[in-house]
């Protein structure tokens, strides 16, 4: 694999991976605080991760046109925000789905228990459920892009 590709990779979704891991940990820990039911821990810090992730997604895009729109002295429009919208639904969506509802909750509630060290395992929960979503997430924005369908506000 191209360091190129991989740099570009973690350009795009470094950033909100690690606010992502920051609010999943803080989600599934507060939650913890209120409940012992590790399935409803293991949904909190999904939710949890899932608004870190995608808000900073969504600011990420949001201040790239905003940028581009400041050349020309314009500001962002509601279409711009809804093609925003639209692209990270694009890019995301699929494997987000799985994720979110099946796949992270899963992970999260498995791992403490296997490990039998809750933040140990919430975060070895969390790393196995982003494996599964950048292997979705990455091929769908490598087929988006090399069809052009992944244009951001071009």
């Amino acid at each position: 694999m191209p360091k190129k590709k991989i740099k570009e990779w973690l350009k795009r979704y470094l950033p909100a991976e690690i606010i992502g891991t920051v609010t999943a940990i803080a989600a599934a820990s507060i939650t913890h605080l209120f409940s012992d039911n590790l399935l409803f821990i293991a949904y909190a810090g999904s939710l949890g991760e899932g608004i870190g992730f995608y808000s900073t997604v969504f600011i990420q895009h949001t201040t790239l046109v905003a940028m581009r729109h400041s050349k020309e002295n314009k500001t962002v429009s509601f279409s711009d925000l809804s093609k925003i919208t639209a692209h990270i639904v694009i890019e995301f969506g699929p494997a987000g789905l799985i994720d979110g509802l099946l796949l992270r909750p899963f992970f999260l509630y498995l791992f403490p228990i296997l490990m039998q060290n809750f933040t140990l395992g919430i975060l070895v929960g969390k790393i196995a459920g982003d494996v599964t979503f950048y292997i979705l997430v990455i091929l769908s924005y490598e087929i988006n892009k090399r069809n052009g369908k992944y244009k951001l506000h071009e």
